[in-house]
């Protein structure tokens, strides 16, 4: 019988294999939607009043390319998502964003304005350049550049400093502060004033060249008067930030407090909500709490007094600062009033910031660091509060607020905060249905933000493209320009110096060259000459073991002929002493070799197994074994490197057996790699037993064959590059054990 607790449980699984299904077959769909499907884009490229374009360049993603036809019509594969680039030389590049599979239709206009700006004088174009400034960077550059190079024999310093003035102004709104430094600089040379040199100190700030920045504010030394006074506000405010930025936490307080004083001597009330806002986060992060809420409340107070935009974003600011210090409470009404004063704003003067284009370089550089809160964002932050302190409802219910508004603002990124938030609280409150639904959102919306923020960096990128280049063609302009002035004659001096010293620097390379190869050349002989000795102890080495071989084994020999004397069989004894002339006349013969053909080496065994099996008939009969496919062979082997092995096995492991043993001998190829494989096998005594019936003689002097053999092929190894390996186990025969070597040559 069912109880209401296994009723909740049985319920519980029902509701978590239904989800990991449910997951399962959106990761399919998500890997399916991963690799869109390619469509056939079909267009037509016209111009303004309907006249098709042939032969205009269509360009997708990933090499994909097309041309128009002779009535302006292209087709090219493409996948939602993808950049389409339309460029000709007679019409400014369109950049398209496919969104759905329907044919296009482009129609381009020549670009007037900037076609026609090499033919305008310095004014009209630095007039138009100040037009464009915040509109369109190209054009703005192309109207500079025109400036500059239209007639540039009439131009004279001040007015090219004002043109390179604007050109870093330019570089600096569009997020270049590299290329706003080289600007300002080329600026303050050609005609110094205080604002380019400070312009050029805030660009030097900006691109992080804090200390340069540092130094070059501290070289703006303000004469003592209310203009002044401005000047010393704007140098104290960017010393102060810098040290802020290299954590000079006690000097950035000091500056910001001095330059405080100059804001309040000249009522600005901008810099003083400003400077009080950047003063508080320093003391908040110093761990001053109470000193930095002093800060921000100020901050707040003078943000009123300047405009709704400033006092929402103080608020946001000083909202953060309540929440870094968990005062959540006070994060949440300051948020809500923010929520109130965004409601009753003008969106789009808002997001404008209400700043008119001004050349002065305090509001180029608020441009380009602004970040304006939206009334999405503080809802999210708002329930991201209510979540700190565990109120559930209250944050899902503001969470939801945030998803809605910012789906209705498509403002991706709060909705994806919104819709992860939610899908973990109704998750933590069993509500499984909402968690799946907002975590399909939260998926499907940060796949869309990627593709967002993918297109963003192209354009930037593209943008950065474009600035870069202008600058090449400014750079390419200045070059120009120095090569028609007087320049040229300290050019050619510098010209004829830098030969003389090229020259002396040829001849010290030349002689260290000489140098270099002289002991590269002494190295050389003497690792050749260490190579060659080392070489030669080998063969010495080698030499001396076969030396040592010999005589150990004509010595064995010997008394193999010397027991068959002592038994009277001269008959036998001849016989085996023509068989050992035969075999010493081939081992004396091999002996000053490394390496002989296999088949000598194995008649040279075969013969000696011979002569050993005379003596021994009745201790063993034996095989030898040869793979046909060595025969004809021209494999080398080292002469005599197996007849130590066959000897042992015959003197050590078979001699001392009561019954009649056996010796195999098998010569095959190697089965993993190239080569010979020889396996020697008995079933003698075995090694152990052996060891234990040697005699105290035996034991004394030892077994030097084996030793021999394998010195023999550590030097072989080392000297021609060879793998040789021995290995010598136990045959674990019946009935006595037996003694298995396989070398691989």
């Amino acid at each position: 019988m069912f109880t209401s607790r296994m009723k909740q449980l049985l319920i519980f699984i029902v509701l978590c294999i239904g989800t990991g299904h449910l997951t399962v077959a959106q990761d399919a769909r998500r890997q399916q939607e991963a690799a869109p499907a390619l469509v056939a884009l079909k267009g037509r490229v016209l111009t303004e009043d309907g006249k098709p374009l042939s032969g205009v360049n269509i360009q997708g993603m990933n090499g994909r390319y097309a041309t128009t036809d002779n009535r302006g019509y292209f087709n090219i594969p493409a996948a939602m998502g993808d950049e389409i680039i339309i460029r000709r030389s007679d019409f400014e590049t369109v950049y398209y964003r496919v969104r759905s599979n329907d044919d296009l239709e482009i129609r381009v206009t020549e670009d007037k304005a900037t076609a026609s700006a090499q033919k305008l004088s310095y004014n009209v174009a630095m007039d138009s350049a100040k037009i464009y400034m915040r509109k369109d960077a190209k054009k703005t550059a192309d109207f500079l550049i025109a400036a500059l190079s239209n007639d540039p024999k009439k131009l004279n310093a001040s007015q090219q400093a004002a043109a390179y003035e604007m050109l870093g102004d330019l570089y600096l709104f569009n997020k270049q502060a590299d290329l706003a430094v080289t600007n300002y600089t080329q600026a303050t040379t050609l005609n110094y004033t205080k604002l380019r040199k400070r312009k050029l100190a805030d660009a030097l700030r900006v691109n992080g060249n804090h200390q340069e920045a540092i130094t070059a504010y501290l070289n703006l030394k303000p004469k003592k008067n209310s203009k002044a006074q401005a000047e010393s506000l704007a140098i104290l405010t960017g010393i102060a930030d810098s040290y802020n930025a290299t954590n000079q936490t006690s000097k950035a307080i000091e500056t910001y407090d001095l330059a405080l004083k100059d804001a309040r001597a000249l009522n600005k009330t901008t810099d003083l909500t400003t400077i009080n806002t950047k003063l508080a986060q320093l003391l908040n992060n110093s761990g001053r709490v109470n000193e930095a809420q002093g800060y921000f409340n100020r901050a707040i107070a003078e943000s009123k007094r300047e405009g709704p935009v400033s006092n929402v974003i103080t608020q946001s600011q000083t909202a953060d600062f309540y929440n870094s210090n968990a005062q959540y409470d006070k994060e949440i009404a300051l948020r809500s009033s923010n929520i109130s004063i965004l409601n009753n704003m003008d969106k789009k003067k808002f997001a404008s910031n209400q700043v008119t284009v001004s050349e002065d370089a305090e509001v180029v550089m608020k441009l380009v660091e602004s970040a304006a809160p939206s009334i999405q964002r503080e809802q999210l932050k708002i329930a991201e509060a209510y979540k700190a302190q565990n109120k559930t409802s209250e944050a899902i219910a503001f969470f939801e607020k945030s998803f809605n508004e910012a789906s209705a603002n498509a403002d991706l990124t709060t909705k994806k905060d919104a819709a992860r938030n939610l899908t973990a609280l109704y998750r933590q409150t069993g509500n499984a249905a909402k968690a799946l639904v907002f975590n399909d959102i939260y998926i499907a919306t940060t796949d869309a933000l990627y593709l967002e923020k993918e297109n963003e960096l192209e354009a930037s990128a593209r943008r950065a493209k474009e600035l870069a280049s202008n600058q090449t063609r400014i750079l390419t302009l200045e070059k120009d320009r120095e090569l028609t002035t007087n320049k040229i004659a300290l050019i050619n001096t510098e010209n004829e110096l830098t030969a003389q010293t090229n020259k002396r620097q040829r001849w010290i390379i030349y002689s260290l060259a000489v140098l270099a190869a002289t002991l590269l050349l002494l190295a050389y002989f003497m690792y050749r000459n260490n190579k060659q000795q080392k070489i030669n102890n080998h063969l010495l080495a080698l030499k001396s073991l076969r030396s040592q071989m010999n005589p150990h084994f004509i010595f064995n020999a010997l008394n193999s002929v010397n027991s068959y004397i002592a038994l009277n069989d001269e008959r036998a004894a001849n016989k085996y002493l023509t068989d050992f002339s035969k075999l010493m006349r081939s081992v004396l013969e091999n002996s000053e070799l490394d390496f002989i053909p296999l088949h000598k080496e194995i008649d040279l065994l075969s013969l000696y197994i011979k002569l050993e099996h005379e003596r021994f008939k009745d201790k063993f009969d034996y095989t030898v074994t040869i793979d046909p496919a060595l025969e004809n062979s021209n494999y080398e082997v080292p002469p005599m490197l197996l007849q130590p092995i066959i000897e042992n096995a015959v003197w050590h492991g078979l001699r001392y057996k009561e019954e009649k043993g056996f010796l195999s001998i098998a010569f095959a190829k190697a089965e993993t790699a190239t080569g010979i494989q020889v396996t020697i096998t008995d079933n003698g005594i075995g090694r152990s037993r052996s060891k234990a019936i040697k005699t105290d003689h035996q034991k004394k002097h030892g077994s030097k064959g084996l030793g021999n053999i394998k010195n023999r092929i550590s030097l072989l190894n080392e000297l021609h590059n060879h793998k040789i390996i021995i290995d010598v186990r136990d045959a674990n025969l019946l009935p006595d054990v037996g003694t298995a070597v396989v070398v691989r040559l």
